[in-house]
């Protein structure tokens, strides 16, 4: 099995590859997988990530759980510790703010939310495989949060099926998907 840093640079490769208009249709689809979870159906509160470019869009589907009166947090990464606050965001604008890595982050004024009142949490990755395992981008903000105690959320990894590697190498503070959705099906652990 390759390592890490190999198989994170080839995942990134093949979502180099994946043209604009493919990712927004494929994110649409995950959307209409993921709002059939009962998870998501119950959820009072959830964690959403705001998408880079090459990842899951997730704008729609943060905009749709407000209309349905879920209550929507957004990360924020902090410089010091590799660790992340989350904040209830009411409105796309508050999404103001870009982070250390580029990434949109809410904006100073959104309240903190507690980890403990996370109902579920979407997931971003470079790729994923069929034990539940992610990969992500190397730092471990995730991996940090999941392990919180106070952090129960279900854990959904969203992802495009072209992610998909035959296995992923886990380390002990890698913390397990509870299901991941692509755009052409729902796999649970």
């Amino acid at each position: 099995m390759a390592d890490k840093p190999t198989l994170r640079a080839a995942a990134r490769q093949r979502l180099l590859g994946v043209p604009t208009e493919d990712r927004h249709r494929w994110g649409d689809q995950i959307a209409q997988r993921v709002w059939n979870l009962p998870e998501v159906q119950q959820a009072g509160a959830i964690l959403v990530y705001a998408a880079t470019a090459e990842e899951v869009p997730t704008d729609a589907l943060a905009a749709e759980a407000r209309s349905r009166g879920i209550v929507v947090v957004y990360p924020r990464c902090l410089p010091v510790g590799r660790e992340m606050t989350l904040h209830a965001v009411h409105s796309p604008d508050d999404l103001s703010t870009t982070g250390r890595f580029g990434i949109r982050e809410p904006a100073t004024h959104c309240p903190t939310t507690d980890p403990a009142d996370i109902d579920l949490v979407f997931i971003p990755g470079l790729a994923w495989d069929r034990a539940g395992h992610r990969l992500g981008r190397g730092a471990g903000y995730y991996d940090r949060l999941l392990a919180s105690s106070a952090f129960r959320a279900f854990r959904c990894g969203l992802f495009f099926a072209v992610q998909e590697l035959a296995a992923i190498p886990a380390d002990p503070w890698d913390r397990h998907l509870d299901a991941i959705a692509t755009e052409s099906e729902v796999w649970r652990s």
